[in-house]
């Protein structure tokens, strides 16, 4: 059928597999092309064109290459290809990776039911990005957070040592290693905390990680 869209399911739990297979087993405009454990294979299979697909279901956390990494690969290599990720996992940093950063067109819960998953479907194709309710609270939560922290710069110097930090440095250790001194540490430190506006290790974990501030250190 013209109006049939063709459907590629990514997930390294077969129940999963078989459990989507069921939902959309009942609708006559949705053909599920191929299945896969490996999205390395479906990859593979499109650069070989052994497979054609206009979206992906594809789940985030699998062994051999994790969906984010996949939809890296495959929106650079295939972008016509729409990607759905079907996940439990609500990070929002990976979902804000996913969607704004990657261009991926959906998030869904796998608790989704089949009349929703089909919505999201039809959605996605006609060019839409859908959302599940919990993923698109966790990247609005998290656009605010870029939001609220738009100029926090690390000199690389102030990146190296919250790099030594994470890893469990003290000043005095921080400061033998860069051959600076112990002073020098400390107005280094001040100048992190002031900068990222937190006042503990852990908070500047999370400030650092989620605005990807040690991503360009090497």
């Amino acid at each position: 059928m013209e109006n049939t869209v063709n459907i590629v399911i990514i997930d390294d739990h077969n129940i999963i597999i078989e459990g989507i297979e069921l939902m959309l087993g009942f609708e006559k405009d949705i053909a599920i092309k191929k299945t896969y454990n490996d999205a390395n294979l479906f990859i593979d299979d499109l650069r070989n064109r052994k497979v054609e697909s206009e979206i992906v279901l594809m789940d985030v956390v699998m062994p051999a290459i994790n969906g984010l990494e996949a939809s890296k690969i495959l929106k650079k290599e295939f972008p016509h290809l729409k990607i759905i990720i079907l996940s439990m996992n609500y990070e929002a940093k990976i979902i804000y990776e996913l969607i704004e950063k990657t261009g991926v067109e959906g998030y869904l819960s796998k608790k989704i039911s089949r009349s929703e998953l089909v919505s999201a479907i039809q959605y996605v194709r006609k060019g839409y990005t859908h959302l599940s309710p919990e993923a698109a609270e966790m990247l609005d939560s998290f656009r605010k957070k870029i939001v609220d922290y738009p100029a926090v710069k690390l000199s690389d110097r102030e990146k190296q040592i919250v790099k030594m930090m994470f890893a469990g440095d003290s000043n005095k250790e921080i400061a033998a290693k860069l051959f600076i001194s112990l002073s020098t540490v400390e107005t280094h430190r001040k100048n992190i905390y002031r900068k990222t506006d937190v006042n503990s290790l852990p908070k500047l974990m999370q400030i650092v990680t989620d605005l990807q501030l040690l991503d360009d250190l090497h």
